[in-house]
């Protein structure tokens, strides 16, 4: 309860000084706090969610990346299956994080747990996509 509390109050009062902000200066608050966060040394909840959904969000943009590549290089009904696939796998994914992490629910780890699964199971998926294009 504290550590939701704790979070709420922190998200309060970034939230409050980055009114007094101009909006183009914003971005550059927000990049100087995260500078700040040295995710090897995270130690209470709040810096490992931070960097929890940080890595997560590494891993997906690598996804990205390498599924950009393999569509790239396809195209008609290859193409069209390789979207129906990926939009699968997406709604797999979720699920499968939501079902491995539901003991944790209501927890102050939830989050980071279940990042922690998405980032896995999407390094996975990259894995599959840049060795489907290695044996190309």
């Amino acid at each position: 309860m504290y550590t939701k509390f704790f979070t709420i109050m922190l998200v309060a009062s970034f939230a409050h000084a980055s009114l007094s902000i101009p909006v183009s200066a914003r971005t550059t608050v927000k990049e100087t706090i995260a500078q700040k966060i040295d995710c090897s040394k995270a130690n209470n909840t709040v810096t490992i969610k931070y960097c929890s959904q940080q890595s997560y969000q590494a891993a997906d943009k690598q996804l990205n990346q390498v599924y950009q590549q393999v569509i790239s290089n396809l195209n008609g009904e290859a193409r069209q299956l390789l979207n129906t696939a990926q939009q699968a796998w997406i709604k797999f994914r979720d699920n499968n994080c939501d079902f491995e992490v539901y003991d944790n629910r209501g927890g102050t780890g939830y989050e980071i747990f279940r990042n922690g699964c998405l980032e896995r199971v999407t390094k996975q998926r990259t894995k599959d996509l840049r060795d489907y294009l290695s044996s190309r």
